[in-house]
């Protein structure tokens, strides 16, 4: 089996690494450059507590700021696990999606003890800080990152798809799905998706990522 991962080269190098234990073949091509905002000003001790969904977002904080003791509410695990390691010390893992980070909240926020804020890049996904302001919460929202998309697939992508040599891409989020689709079509690699599986971490990566594109699709 051989295996494109799209994710950033670091996250992908750790994936990549327990693919390969399993005798997995892979391939890494990030679809987005994470690049650091700049004269960010915020405190974290301003809000009752952070709210982080992704392990961009994660990572963003740590270099942002030195302060480790907020209350961090996170969508999954694998976000709460790195912040961990980044040394924050109340960490609550929602262990599911959106909805069960709102529910979360909802149990162990108090509306009337201050604000919350959403941590993440510039182009955030989904209603989280509308949601939770229509349930009663301060909610507000801070980019620290942005995410570029890549400009093109490299050519040794290209020739690998053109060759057939690429069986899977993995995919974590609708923005990577919508890009790798455009990228290939550009390289006129469309037909080698008609052979191919598109492993997705949601529905909703699957509907960005086109069904009709694909030989089969995997959430």
């Amino acid at each position: 089996v051989k295996l494109l991962l799209t994710r950033s080269r670091e996250q992908s190098e750790v994936l990549a690494a327990t693919f390969r234990t399993e005798g997995v073949e892979v391939w890494i091509e990030p679809m987005l450059s994470i690049v650091p905002e700049t004269n960010i000003n915020f405190d974290p001790r301003d809000y009752q507590a952070l709210l982080v969904t992704s392990t961009n977002g994660a990572t963003a904080l740590a270099k942002a700021t030195r302060q480790r003791e907020s209350q961090i509410y996170t969508v999954g695990r694998v976000t709460a696990e790195t912040l961990s390691g980044h040394g924050f010390e109340n960490v609550h893992s929602a262990d599911g999606d959106v909805n069960d980070l709102i529910k979360l909240v909802i149990r162990h926020v108090n509306r009337e003890a201050g604000g919350l804020l959403h941590v993440g890049g510039r182009n955030l996904a989904g209603r989280l800080v509308e949601q939770l302001r229509q349930k009663g919460f301060s909610a507000g929202r801070i980019a620290l990152y942005r995410a570029v998309a890549t400009g093109r697939l490299s050519d040794d992508v290209r020739q690998a798809l053109g060759r057939g040599d690429i069986d899977g891409v993995l995919f974590f989020s609708p923005r990577t799905a919508r890009v790798f689709v455009k990228l290939a079509s550009e390289a006129s690699c469309e037909k080698a998706l008609l052979g191919m599986t598109a492993f997705c971490l949601s529905e909703a990566v699957c509907k960005a990522a086109g069904p009709s594109a694909w030989g089969n699709m995997v959430v």
